[in-house]
């Protein structure tokens, strides 16, 4: 319950507030005004009673964000995919680097929402690791920066470092409606298929139609050796997926036909597909990606826009959203909703054809 002290000096009249409260510390705060002391004792009362104060000692109240990203990075024990940590210390040095030297009684969700919009505004990294200026980057960007500070700031008021989380009135970001599919028509395939054929890599084509044909990540595809190869099966055994499991794609047509002739000529210094010229790891396309992309006067196009091209040319062909889940490797059919309207469209003209053909003009 709270008590209130008045005083009175030469300077005037007071008003102290005294709270106490079972489990708490006593908390005492003075006013000039008796309803201001009010005010506060019945303001403190309500954060205690909904366990939303905490007393931080003085050593708490100089840490830093810098402090705090230290030691959230040294106490995250969760099983995550090496590539996964390695990319979230990448966005906490980010914030590191924007707000590490500010105290953590400092910031506040104006700051951070300020931060946001200077990183939105920062550009996107090409392919070939430039920047450009001209794009801002997206809502899915964001997020992931915005929701990796949020955690290591709920590890801070764990920790009673800080009393609360300021991200608690900071935009969620919930609405990623940045789900593009990009994919190729009939003229730029042809167009970057004839590109990538006369590019100086020679392994280029070969990487592209894998992509087209089958959807796998570039990643993926970069991994393969010819032990996870079965010409009998047609199938390619991808290991070390995105979703962490293993699981096999179909190899047919001319995709088939590119990987015997590549496996007539395949080195014996390594067992990788597509090595690179000491054979220690994958060759690098990058270069020569863009340089295709660009000789085929193609706009807006990501090599991992080809596996939106698999899945587009999967459902124009008549597939099912469990099987373009399937052949893409998604363990739901929420991934693959984004393809549904290509679905729904092919199913329309099929039936449109069907009635012309049986019913005519009648």
């Amino acid at each position: 319950m709270a008590t209130f002290e008045k005083r009175e000096t030469k300077s005037g009249v007071t008003f102290k507030a005294i709270v106490r409260v079972k489990g708490f510390p006593v908390k005492r705060k003075t006013f000039k005004r008796l309803t201001d002391a009010k005010e506060w004792a019945k303001q403190m009362e309500v954060s205690m009673s909904r366990g939303e104060f905490v007393t931080l000692g003085k050593d708490a109240q100089k840490r830093t964000v810098r402090d705090m990203i230290e030691i959230f990075i040294e106490m995250d024990t969760s099983s995550k995919k090496e590539t996964t940590r390695h990319t979230e210390k990448g966005f906490l040095n980010w914030w590191a680097d924007a707000i590490g030297e500010y105290a953590l009684s400092q910031v506040t969700p104006a700051l951070i929402s300020q931060q946001l919009n200077i990183l939105k505004n920062e550009g996107v990294r090409r392919g070939n690791g430039s920047i450009d200026p001209t794009k801002t980057k997206s809502r899915r960007t964001l997020k992931y920066y915005r929701d990796i500070l949020d955690k290591a700031f709920k590890k801070a008021v764990q920790l009673r470092w800080v009393a609360q989380n300021p991200f608690d009135e900071v935009d969620p970001i919930t609405k990623l409606n940045n789900e593009r599919v990009r994919f190729l028509d009939d003229d730029e395939r042809a167009r970057l298929l004839k590109a990538c054929k006369e590019s100086p890599s020679k392994y280029l084509y070969t990487i592209v139609i894998f992509a087209l044909s089958t959807g796998a990540r570039k990643s993926e595809i970069m991994k393969l050796t010819w032990r996870d190869v079965d010409f009998e099966r047609n199938v390619a055994v991808l290991h070390k997926t995105k979703n962490g499991e293993t699981r096999a794609i179909p190899v047919v047509g001319h995709l088939k036909t590119l990987l015997e002739e590549l496996y007539k000529h395949r080195r014996d210094d390594t067992n990788l597909l597509f090595p690179r010229t000491d054979g220690k790891a994958p060759v690098s396309i990058r270069k020569a990606w863009d340089t295709a992309v660009q000789k085929a006067e193609i706009e807006d196009f990501r090599f991992h826009d080809l596996r939106h091209c698999a899945a587009s040319y999967l459902a124009m062909n008549g597939a099912t959203l469990a099987e373009i889940a399937a052949v893409l490797g998604h363990k739901t059919l929420a991934m693959v909703k984004r393809y549904s309207h290509i679905s729904e469209q092919h199913t329309a003209s099929v039936v449109t054809r069907m009635n012309e053909k049986i019913f005519g003009d009648s």
